[in-house]
């Protein structure tokens, strides 16, 4: 049962976090009892469910594997993200595109660390405090590497971005699009 949410609720930085990816046109709602394959947090047909004790890293982590999906395949991802991503590449299999066409490309770059790179530029968009964004605990137990791989602009995840059209990795680019972590747009359409 789909329920309001409370702001007071929630933990610290979810509510600003359900605003913003509501208002970007990603839908989440609080859910008690929601869970799946990160705790507290579960994606039902290309829409986020949380519980209200869900960790602000958890819903940014999941929101970044729908924002990065090519918007026509978000409705297949449900439950395990892996069955979605098979039927997404399925699909495009049958259209029969070239690997250099923009929606091959975009759905090339939804992967975990696009995610992970989206995640965080949501987050410091918001403004965030790092170590939330990503916990010391996330990434089994290697989160405080990754934040410092995110905050050195050396993470792997921002060049998939790059090549999906999110931004660019440096200024000096020919691209007219922004420096990570800033983003031309929230949703890869």
């Amino acid at each position: 049962m789909t329920q309001t949410h409370h702001h007071d609720d929630l933990k610290p930085y979810v509510a600003k976090t359900m605003d913003f990816l509501n208002g970007i046109g990603l839908p989440i709602s609080v859910v008690p009892g929601a869970t799946a394959f990160l705790e507290l947090i579960r994606v039902v047909e290309g829409r986020l469910e949380i519980d209200p004790a869900c960790s602000v890293s958890n819903v940014l982590h999941e929101a970044g594997h729908l924002a990065i999906m090519p918007s026509q395949f978000r409705h297949l991802m449900t439950g395990d993200l892996d069955e979605g991503t098979r039927l997404m590449f399925d699909e495009i299999n049958k259209m029969g595109l070239e690997p250099d066409h923009p929606l091959s490309r975009a759905a090339m770059q939804a992967s975990e660390s696009e995610a992970t790179a989206w995640a965080w530029a949501v987050g410091e968009h918001l403004e965030i405090p790092p170590e939330v964004i990503i916990l010391d605990s996330d990434y089994e137990k290697d989160g405080a590497g990754v934040r410092f791989m995110l905050m050195a602009r050396q993470y792997l995840g921002i060049h998939g971005l790059m090549h999906a059209g999110f931004c660019v990795a440096r200024a000096n680019s020919r691209r007219n699009l922004p420096v990570y972590p800033k983003l031309a747009y929230w949703l890869q359409q």
